[in-house]
């Protein structure tokens, strides 16, 4: 059995080792499609402008290939160099016996239009919205293609063989399909201890007030820009901040709108970690995390946050509402609304509250709650591609 896995995650690679940009570490290829099949393919996208890939998890390893394609996430790219790319994928989903598909991506819509021209059976993991991520991401010429992606996207889930959805309702609505699918969420969280809790209120009496977000900031859709205006509107009734800033991206980007907000002295870029214990200690130092994202399914940063007992404020993007009341929710874009939730969150006992109400939320999304979810789902396909 020969899996072909589509993301358009970029990757580095030096002469030995493959290093992923998203958290997609061997340990997840080992745990959740090796036991599956006896190889593993890989398609994703190649980074080759990166000399020192410090703090990337190694995806490679045993009995797993990569197959690296140039970016087509341009209007040129897709125009003009879309027909070399989907050669490739289609000899891939050809040499394979069953492709599975994460999210709405390019390169996956590519080897769904092959598998059903080839008869070959795909998985669709429906990890976020594909119309949301086009209208969102910044240029004109996105929100021109979203309604073509969008439609693009549920033709995709539509005639999938199965489908596993990240959220329990948003996507479901979106990107409906009859057949097989089931709900679980791309986290991978360890049972949480309660003894995290316990070291988070105890420390909870300090001056200073840590904000948090991580996520690539090389675009708009985690909404960097609107932290950026929410703090500058109310940082004369904030106490000693700081924001803090975890993931890929060049923060030279963001000089200027910080000058901007008078915000040089608050804002801090912390680079990319491994995924796991590095990224848990880092969120360990949050006292509020914020993600006012455009474009999400299930925001598995939220989830971590909350299972270190960390208060959280988000976006209504994608299925945050199946995370946090509507009073810590602020509409897409509203950087006055933030502002309002960041000083409702201020006083400690509210701060109390909420990292105890999430720890227990983010129980429901640990690895011993979905990991069988999920391993039940693929054994349901690979039993059905063996009758």
């Amino acid at each position: 059995m020969r899996i072909l896995f589509c993301h358009d995650t970029y990757y580095f690679q030096d002469n030995k080792k493959t290093y992923a940009y998203g958290a997609f570490p061997y340990a997840l290829w080992a745990e959740r499609f090796l036991p599956h099949c006896d190889a593993l393919r890989v398609i994703g996208r190649k980074k080759i402008d990166e000399d020192n890939p410090l703090g990337l998890d190694i995806s490679s390893g045993a009995d797993v290939s990569f197959c690296l394609l140039d970016n087509i996430n341009t209007p040129f790219k897709r125009l003009f160099g879309a027909q070399e790319t989907y050669r490739t994928i289609y000899d891939e989903v050809r040499q394979s016996d069953l492709v599975v598909i994460r999210g709405p991506v390019e390169f996956g819509m590519m080897a769904a239009k092959a598998a059903r021209m080839l008869g070959k059976p795909y998985v669709v993991e429906m990890s976020g919205c594909a119309f949301d991520h086009s209208w969102y991401h910044g240029s004109l010429i996105g929100k021109l293609y979203a309604p073509l992606k969008y439609l693009r996207a549920r033709h995709m889930v539509r005639h999938a063989d199965a489908v596993l959805y990240v959220t329990q309702h948003f996507l479901q609505r979106r990107y409906p399909h009859s057949k097989h699918c089931v709900f679980a969420s791309n986290v991978e969280i360890e049972p949480v201890d309660k003894k995290i809790l316990e070291r988070r209120l105890s420390r909870m009496a300090g001056d200073k007030i840590t904000f948090g977000l991580i996520g690539n900031h090389s675009n708009y859709l985690k909404g960097l820009p609107v932290i950026l205006k929410s703090l500058c509107k109310i940082k004369d009734q904030l106490p000693d901040f700081q924001l803090r800033v975890l993931g890929q991206g060049n923060p030279q980007k963001w000089h200027r709108l910080i000058h901007t907000y008078g915000l040089e002295d608050y804002v801090h870029f912390d680079g990319v970690l491994p995924g796991g214990k590095p990224v848990l200690d880092w969120l360990d130092s949050i006292d509020i995390y914020l993600q006012p994202s455009y474009h999400e399914g299930l925001p598995r940063a939220v989830i971590e946050a909350m299972s270190r007992g960390c208060p959280a404020l988000t976006s209504n993007a994608g299925g945050t509402d199946e995370l946090l009341a509507a009073e810590f929710i602020h509409s897409k874009g509203d950087a006055d609304m933030l502002a309002r939730h960041i000083l409702n969150m201020l006083p400690v006992e509210m701060r109390r509250e909420q990292a105890a109400v999430n720890f227990e939320v983010a129980k429901g999304y640990t690895k011993d709650v979905l990991k069988p979810r999920r391993e039940a789902f693929y054994r349901g396909v690979i039993a059905g591609l063996k009758k």
